[in-house]
Protein backbone atom coordinates (compact mmCIF):
# COMPACT_ATOMS: atom_id res chain seq x y z
CA UNK A 1 0.00 0.00 0.00
CA UNK A 2 1.38 3.39 -0.96
CA UNK A 3 1.47 6.15 1.61
CA UNK A 4 0.44 9.58 0.39
CA UNK A 5 2.34 12.70 1.48
CA UNK A 6 -0.68 13.66 3.62
CA UNK A 7 -0.65 10.29 5.37
CA UNK A 8 3.08 10.54 5.94
CA UNK A 9 2.63 13.99 7.51
CA UNK A 10 -0.18 12.70 9.71
CA UNK A 11 1.93 9.75 10.92
CA UNK A 12 4.86 12.06 11.65
CA UNK A 13 2.60 14.44 13.59
CA UNK A 14 1.21 11.58 15.69
CA UNK A 15 4.71 10.36 16.53
CA UNK A 16 5.88 13.81 17.53
CA UNK A 17 2.86 14.53 19.72
CA UNK A 18 3.42 11.66 22.19
CA UNK A 19 -0.25 10.74 22.05
CA UNK A 20 -1.35 7.43 23.60
CA UNK A 21 -1.46 4.59 21.05
CA UNK A 22 -5.18 4.07 21.67
CA UNK A 23 -5.94 7.67 20.72
CA UNK A 24 -3.83 7.40 17.59
CA UNK A 25 -5.54 4.17 16.47
CA UNK A 26 -8.99 5.67 17.00
CA UNK A 27 -8.03 8.83 15.12
CA UNK A 28 -6.57 6.88 12.19
CA UNK A 29 -9.63 4.61 12.12
CA UNK A 30 -11.97 7.60 12.00
CA UNK A 31 -9.92 9.39 9.34
CA UNK A 32 -9.87 6.31 7.10
CA UNK A 33 -13.57 5.56 7.70
CA UNK A 34 -14.44 9.07 6.53
CA UNK A 35 -11.97 9.27 3.63
CA UNK A 36 -14.12 8.76 0.55
CA UNK A 37 -11.69 10.49 -1.80
CA UNK A 38 -8.47 8.55 -1.33
CA UNK A 39 -9.47 5.08 -0.16
CA UNK A 40 -11.72 2.71 -2.08
CA UNK A 41 -14.79 1.60 -0.15
CA UNK A 42 -13.75 -2.07 -0.11
CA UNK A 43 -10.27 -1.18 1.17
CA UNK A 44 -11.72 1.26 3.69
CA UNK A 45 -13.98 -1.39 5.20
CA UNK A 46 -11.13 -3.90 5.53
CA UNK A 47 -8.78 -1.35 7.10
CA UNK A 48 -11.43 -0.08 9.52
CA UNK A 49 -12.35 -3.60 10.63
CA UNK A 50 -8.68 -4.49 11.12
CA UNK A 51 -8.08 -1.37 13.21
CA UNK A 52 -11.18 -2.10 15.27
CA UNK A 53 -9.76 -5.54 16.13
CA UNK A 54 -6.74 -3.80 17.65
CA UNK A 55 -8.72 -0.97 19.25
CA UNK A 56 -11.26 -3.21 21.01
CA UNK A 57 -8.91 -4.87 23.54
CA UNK A 58 -7.03 -1.61 24.16
CA UNK A 59 -10.33 0.18 24.81
CA UNK A 60 -11.37 -2.50 27.30
CA UNK A 61 -7.99 -2.31 29.07
CA UNK A 62 -8.27 1.48 29.20
CA UNK A 63 -11.69 1.34 30.84
CA UNK A 64 -10.65 -1.41 33.26
CA UNK A 65 -7.71 0.76 34.31
CA UNK A 66 -10.00 3.76 34.88
CA UNK A 67 -12.43 1.69 36.98
CA UNK A 68 -9.66 0.30 39.23
CA UNK A 69 -8.35 3.72 40.26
Amino acid sequence: MDITPQEESMIKAFRESDLPPLFVLIRVRNDIANDIGNVKESQRDVIVKTLEKYIGPLWEDYHEGKNHK
